[in-house]
C-alpha cells in the first residue's frame, strides 16, 4: 500500500487521491447513519448565509460530496495524462455537479418524508438541534433537527429571538407556522436558586425564640 503510494504519478496525483478517499471516507459513514436512523451525525460547520441556510450545502454531507467528485475526477484527468491546470478546473467543475445532485436528492429524500405522512404539528414542545442556523426576528429561514412521529427528521424553522440562533443550539419547538415550517426558541435555564431561598425562609419562620 505504501509503495503504490509513493509511486503515485504525476504531480498532484496524490493530493487528488487522499482528497477522494478521505471525503469518500466522510460521506460513507454519513450515509450509514443516515440509513440506520440518523440517531448520529457528525459535526456540521457553521456557515450561514444569512437568509436561511444552503439546506445541506455548508454541510459535512455537502462539502463531502463535493471533494468526494472534486478529488476522483482530478485524479483521473491527471491519469489519462492530461495537465495539472486542465485537472483542477475539471474537478472544480465535477464537485460542483456533485455537490448540487447531492443537494436536489436530499431536498426530494426530505420532501417525501414529509408528503402525505409527515404531521409537524406532532412536533409541538418538542426539543430539537439547530442543524443549519436560524436568522433572528424571522428574518431566514433555518433547519432543525427534531424527533417527529418516531423519528428524528429536518424540519424548517423561524425564530422570534433577537439574536441568531447557532448550529447545535438546543431549542424547543412553540408553533407550527405553516404546514413545513416551526417556529423555535432558545431554551431558558431553570433558575436554582428558588429552592435554597425557600429552604432557607422556611427554616428562619420555624425558629421560636421563646420557646
Amino acid at each position: 500500500m505504501l509503495e503504490w503510494w509513493t509511486n503515485l504519478e504525476p504531480e498532484g496525483m496524490q493530493t487528488f487521491v487522499t482528497i477522494g478517499l478521505a471525503s469518500s471516507f466522510v460521506l460513507f459513514l454519513q450515509m450509514i447513519f443516515i440509513l440506520v436512523g440518523g440517531s448520529f451525525d457528525l459535526p456540521d460547520f457553521d456557515l450561514d448565509t444569512g437568509s436561511g441556510g444552503g439546506a445541506g450545502m455548508f454541510s459535512v454531507r455537502g462539502i463531502g460530496a463535493f471533494f468526494t467528485g472534486f478529488g476522483w475526477t482530478g485524479a483521473t484527468v491527471l491519469d489519462l495524462g492530461y495537465s495539472l491546470p486542465l485537472a483542477l478546473i475539471a474537478a472544480t467543475v465535477v464537485g460542483a455537479v456533485t455537490l448540487t445532485v447531492f443537494v436536489l436528492m436530499m431536498r426530494w429524500l426530505h420532501s417525501l418524508r414529509s408528503d402525505g405522512t409527515m404531521d409537524y404539528s406532532n412536533a409541538l414542545n418538542q426539543i430539537g438541534s439547530v442543524y443549519v442556523p436560524i436568522p433572528p426576528r424571522r428574518e431566514g429561514l433555518g433547519q432543525i433537527e427534531v424527533l417527529v412521529q418516531e423519528r428524528i427528521t429536518t424540519v424548517r424553522a423561524l425564530t422570534d429571538n433577537e439574536e441568531r440562533i447557532g448550529n447545535r443550539t438546543a431549542v424547543k419547538v412553540v408553533e407550527l407556522v405553516d404546514e413545513r415550517t416551526l417556529l423555535v426558541e432558545t431554551l431558558s435555564p431553570k433558575s436554582s436558586d428558588s429552592p435554597d431561598t425557600d429552604d432557607s425562609e422556611t427554616g428562619t419562620t420555624d425558629q421560636n425564640p421563646g420557646s
